[in-house]
């Protein structure tokens, strides 16, 4: 299985909707997860959840090299223990979703801030797909983006 070393972390901070404890790893939201009140987005904007027990949310994160590594079924072993699912339920279609996951969030340099976005595609048939990209910050200056992201 393909080791990575790189995973989405919180920032926690109110002001960006991120409410989960900084440095904590996070993963896209299923469908059970909630934002608890916290925040409303738009109906094209997703989020991720920490993956502790209380899996708190948040609408970005920053990826940071990890000490180690982690593999595609580490990573589902983590999710599915915080949302208190039995880990024997785990196949290779469902770790697919993981090191699809892995594989996005390696794609990007260390510090880049990112988000999940839904993206609608009509033709040649409707299609909802999740998409994790960059998240770009306009109105801050370099030693803000530094402060927020490289800390």
């Amino acid at each position: 299985m393909k080791k990575y070393e790189k995973m989405v972390v919180s920032i926690n901070d109110s002001d960006f909707n991120c409410y989960a404890n900084k440095g904590d790893w996070l993963y896209k939201a299923n469908d059970k997860d909630t934002k608890n009140g916290l925040f409303r987005l738009p109906k094209d904007i997703h989020f991720f959840v920490s993956l502790n027990e209380d899996r708190l949310p948040s609408e970005i994160g920053v990826v940071k090299k990890i000490d180690g590594y982690i593999t595609a079924h580490e990573l589902a072993v983590l999710d599915y223990s915080s949302r208190k699912k039995d880990i024997n339920q785990l196949n290779d279609n469902i770790i697919s979703e993981y090191e699809w996951f892995l594989e996005k969030v390696n794609a990007f340099p260390e510090h880049t801030p990112v988000a999940l976005t839904w993206l609608e595609k009509v033709f040649p048939q409707k299609i909802k797909e999740l998409r994790l990209h960059k998240k770009f910050f306009t109105g801050m200056s370099r030693e803000e983006k530094e402060e927020l992201f490289q800390n």
